[in-house]
């Protein structure tokens, strides 16, 4: 297995604190600034000429930026100086943003390991940047580079130290210089050739004493080629593993054959072959007691039948998609398979960077996730995330693991633990959702999936690459009523808690625009259901003292759709309240109320003060809004009609009408939109509706809900903690989310 060591912190699973120089790389990389000379466009030059970082660090610096998807030829610049950073451990798999030209920056560091894996836009020239890392480059990994010209077919490389090579999958080396290759590595002891088409494995010769390891996965074989295998004896670690579908039936006889001439081996990977086939006459004609699965001179004891014989049991063990996998007695001590939980752990462990048999052991976990309570949930979340970030566009791993998170991470709206766990698997969900816009699976289960967490507090250090997600979802899936809902119902409780700059963010990200599209298609066709209410809801909340969005409103027609949805809808109680909210905020900002004295409002606001839709909730938000519009003063009322003094009588009538112990479906962030009208003594009037606001609310409500300050509108996922909070989402419609989750997830 090749890796590259220094993971990133956010990806072992532990709670414990990070460290002060992870924290500090982590910063550096979120403010090029602090160490990096930038252009006019904040792209990095060099590195400040008075900084000088550790090898440690510098590694963090280029492979973290690298995970992060930021490492491109800009950056690559920073570390050209070889006095300043010095670079040790470098991992660029899957960089889609380097060239050979890039990689240049690389010439002078003394690198001991390097992985260049899947990166498309390289080929064999790059190697001449190593020239300085001849006599200390001890790894080096190219595979999954599809079309890796190289420039001749004598192959040779100058790395006399070399000691781990994989070239798997890199189909433009030609077949006939492997031998040239192998001779010009005479101190390697592992290597990796995965995918190769070769008829044998001659080119092995000059290695065949010194190859501790060797990786055949997917390789075509002939009966010739295990012959070479079984001369290799001081191989310890040997995969000859396949996908399933490329199984070549009646090679179950050569399991015993290879395991007997391999003395040193230890470590052993047959999955998705027929080599563990339990109906094998394996050729052993020492082997006694089958039936027990105890070898007759006392090794160890298998079911298995190839595997008979052996002295002492394996450390590993691969036998994923085989019979082998249900065999009551494994020789070894961790087993990679598709059966048990402790099988599939270590299958997501060792495959991790098989994309293809990956996938099928994520499917393995989701069946396994139906059955039976697994006794390591968290160490599977963790591999799933992790799996999920390093295959960010393989479209069947993403909906695999999104499927198996839904179900791993059930009832962690109630618990705490794990902060950056958390963290990590809504940073894979996000990512995998960016990735796959239009695969309808994959974003039905990351929307369910993200249901699972504590919203909106799990979600906050990520809101934005949140909601644009959900926002692309109402464009790609506009007839998808199901996974509207669900974005909708997450939209609005994000934007819940968001501060002013934040509430604008959102606002101009498409938030208010994409509110009032799902409004103004759900009027069209008539029907008010809950992605109408949620996304009144939504503008509800975005509004909230926030004077920008109030605008954006007013400039996308929602004062028409407000009139329009009162008319086609006019017995929705919800609703009503929902628009009333809103139209609150917009009264409170002063430079749009000009634009609310129209005929058309003020005398649909004056009629509901008499509403008792939702108790006294429209009646109350309306008076609000023509306290807010009296109180700039008589010379504001241009209108005559509605009389402005007639329209001051009908607000008295109302609030005195109320039952100041009413119990309230509203929050209020703050209360200085109702002090201010205090002072409006022109107006008493206003300061009655405000005295009475202020009496009611401090008589009745609860402000705060476990030292969180709520938003305009609490939804259900506040109810427990608030006994005034909304049930808008009641515990029926829970239910039908959670039936529409289990069907929707696979």
């Amino acid at each position: 297995m090749f890796r590259i060591h220094g993971d990133h912190p956010s990806m072992r699973l532990t709670d414990d604190p990070e460290s002060l120089g992870d924290i500090c790389v982590q910063y550096c990389l979120a403010h090029l600034g602090t160490f990096c000379v930038l252009d006019a466009a904040g792209l990095p030059l060099a590195i400040k000429p008075d900084i000088c970082i550790p090898s440690q660090y510098s590694d963090k610096l280029l492979n973290w930026s690298n995970e992060r998807g930021d490492a491109d030829g800009p950056f690559l610049r920073v570390f050209l100086d070889p006095q300043q950073t010095r670079l040790r451990h470098v991992n660029l798999h899957g960089n889609e943003k380097i060239s050979n030209q890039a990689l240049s920056a690389l010439r002078s560091h003394q690198l001991v390991e390097l992985d260049l894996s899947c990166c498309p836009n390289i080929n064999a020239d790059c190697l001449q940047h190593l020239s300085q890392s001849k006599h200390t480059l001890l790894a080096l990994n190219i595979s999954g580079n599809m079309s890796f010209p190289w420039p001749h077919k004598d192959i040779r490389l100058d790395l006399p130290r070399l000691r781990v090579l994989n070239i798997g999958n890199l189909h433009g080396l030609p077949l006939n210089s492997l031998e040239n290759l192998a001779l010009s590595l005479s101190n390697l002891t592992s290597l990796d050739v995965s995918g190769l088409n070769v008829d044998d494995l001659s080119f092995l010769e000059p290695l065949k004493h010194n190859l501790s390891s060797l990786v055949l996965y997917n390789c075509s074989l002939k009966d010739q080629a295990y012959q070479m295998v079984m001369s290799m004896k001081a191989l310890r670690h040997l995969d000859m593993s396949v996908l399933p579908e490329r199984k070549t039936p009646g090679k179950s006889h050569l399991l015993s054959k290879l395991v007997h001439s391999l003395p040193a081996l230890t470590s052993l990977d047959i999955s998705g072959t027929s080599l563990g086939d339990m109906d094998s006459d394996s050729g052993s004609e020492d082997i006694s007691d089958t039936q027990s699965g105890v070898e007759a001179g006392g090794g160890v004891r298998t079911t298995i039948t190839g595997l008979q014989g052996l002295k002492q049991k394996l450390d590993f063990l691969g036998v994923v998609q085989t019979e082998a996998a249900g065999a009551e007695h494994i020789p070894a001590h961790r087993v990679a398979g598709h059966m048990t939980e402790q099988q599939v752990l270590t299958a997501l462990q060792v495959y991790l960077d098989r994309s293809q048999m990956l996938a099928k052991c994520l499917t393995a976990l989701f069946e396994l996730l139906q059955a039976v309570d697994l006794q390591e949930p968290l160490q599977f979340v963790h591999l799933v995330a992790k799996a999920m970030r390093r295959h960010p566009k393989d479209p069947n791993i993403q909906v695999a693991g999104s499927a198996a998170l839904y179900h791993l991470t059930k009832g962690w709206g109630k618990s705490c633990d794990y902060i950056k766990l958390r963290r990590i698997t809504i940073q894979a969900l996000t990512s995998g959702m960016e990735h796959h816009p239009t695969e309808l699976t994959m974003q039905r289960n990351g929307c369910l999936t993200l249901c699972n967490f504590r919203i909106p507090e799990d979600l906050e250090f990520e809101y934005q690459r949140v909601a644009e997600v959900l926002l692309r979802i109402f464009t790609n899936f506009r007839n998808e009523e199901f996974i509207q809902r669900i974005a909708v119902y997450l939209c609005n409780i994000i934007v819940c808690q968001l501060k002013g700059e934040q509430k604008e963010l959102v606002g101009r990200i498409g938030v208010v625009e994409t509110m009032l599209k799902l409004i103004h298609e759900r009027l069209n066709s008539k029907t008010c259901n809950e992605v109408m209410e949620i996304a009144w809801s939504t503008l509800w909340n975005i509004t909230d003292e926030t004077p920008l969005n109030c605008q954006m409103f007013m400039d996308g027609s929602g004062m028409d759709l407000f009139l329009s949805c009162l008319e086609t809808f006019p017995d929705k109680q919800e609703l009503h309240r929902n628009m009333l909210g809103l139209m609150g905020n917009v009264a409170e900002v002063k430079f749009l109320r000009p634009r609310l004295m129209q005929e058309r409002y003020v005398t649909v606001f004056n009629a509901l003060l008499e509403s008792e839709s939702d108790g006294i909730e429209v009646s109350y938000n309306s008076c609000g809004v023509l306290s807010h519009i009296m109180s700039d003063g008589v010379e504001s009322w241009t209108l005559s009609q509605p009389c402005r003094q007639q329209v001051l009588e009908r607000m008295v009538q109302a609030i005195e009408r109320w039952d100041i112990a009413t119990k309230r479906n509203i929050n209020y962030r703050s209360f200085e939109p109702i002090l201010k009208l205090l002072g409006d003594h022109d107006t008493p009037q206003v300061q009655h509706w405000a005295v009475w606001a202020l009496t009611n609310l401090t008589r009745v409500y609860q402000f705060v809900c476990n030292g969180q300050q709520m938003g305009p509108h609490a939804w259900t996922y506040q109810r427990k903690k608030c006994k005034n909070a909304s049930a808008h989402l009641n515990s029926d419609c829970w239910c039908r989310f959670n039936r529409d989750m289990q069907a929707g997830t696979g």
